[in-house]
């Protein structure tokens, strides 16, 4: 069978329903890995540690280890590190459950968990 036989067999109805498909599919993709974490804090683990950050209170604080974070409006992010691609700086933002900022050479991750999923002291 040829492409325009294969063609033919196809009714304006068809190609409707597979537009709304891919369309239903767009929108849920956005709605399940986009999806804001309420009451979220971050973790972060550096020099064999972990602590948690309250998202809600903005400010700017060190790790000691030659990163500066900075925390504000519910987002979190680093905001200089001395390490040499300073690929973490680049990152930007954090606001999602799906997003990391990695930190190889300071041995540093900050991501993101619902505030009732953590056992770690608060910073």
């Amino acid at each position: 069978m040829n492409k325009r036989e294969l063609l033919s067999h196809f009714t304006p109805a068809d190609g409707t329903l597979i537009g709304f498909v891919i369309i239903l599919m767009i929108v849920s993709a956005v709605f399940v890995y986009k999806t804001p974490q309420k009451n979220a804090c971050a973790i972060i683990e550096y020099n064999g540690r972990s602590e948690q950050i309250s998202l809600r209170k903005d400010r700017t604080f060190s790790l000691g280890n030659g990163m500066m974070i900075e925390v504000k409006d519910g987002k979190i992010r680093v905001k200089e590190s001395d390490c040499f691609q300073k690929i973490c700086v680049k990152h930007g933002w954090i606001r999602y459950g799906n997003d990391v900022i990695v930190c190889l050479p300071n041995k540093t991750i900050i991501y993101l968990k619902k505030k009732s999923d953590l056992d770690y002291i608060t910073r």
